[in-house]
């Protein structure tokens, strides 16, 4: 594993206070659509992030809504949040400090929003950390 030049909380917080993004105007964007989002019947377990989202679940209105799914999620499974991680709404992570966490929104392709059990948190996806 690479050495990074500074820890992920510490990244984060700086992400945080940056609140914006710069693209290139050659950049695009893509957003999935709701049904992209849910699990079919017969995909693959292993290739696939756990989340609440699943067929016969509309998308949740508040952050409570949310917090309900994410009590009743089965914690097997979940993976630890790395930034360089994609992910998608609905999926579930592990963060070392905030506890088990659902995906809430994707607001480009590398922010995202994330409820935890106490709390909200913006945070960073699809980043690099360059390597010393």
């Amino acid at each position: 594993m690479a050495k990074k030049n500074m820890e992920d909380d510490q990244m984060m917080e700086e992400f945080d206070d940056d609140n914006s993004l710069e693209f290139d105007h050659g950049d695009e964007l893509d957003f999935a659509a709701e049904e992209d989002l849910l699990i079919e019947e017969g995909e693959e377990d292993e290739d696939i992030i756990p989340s609440v989202l699943y067929k016969g679940i509309s998308r949740p209105k508040t952050d409570d809504d949310w917090r309900q799914l994410l009590l009743e999620a089965s914690r097997e499974g979940v993976p630890d949040y790395q930034m360089a991680d994609t992910y998608r709404e609905g999926a579930l992570i592990s963060h070392s400090r905030f506890g088990l966490g659902v995906v809430s929104k994707i607001i480009s392709p590398r922010k995202m929003e994330v409820i935890f059990e106490d709390s909200k948190k913006l945070m960073a996806m699809n980043i690099t950390v360059p390597a010393n």
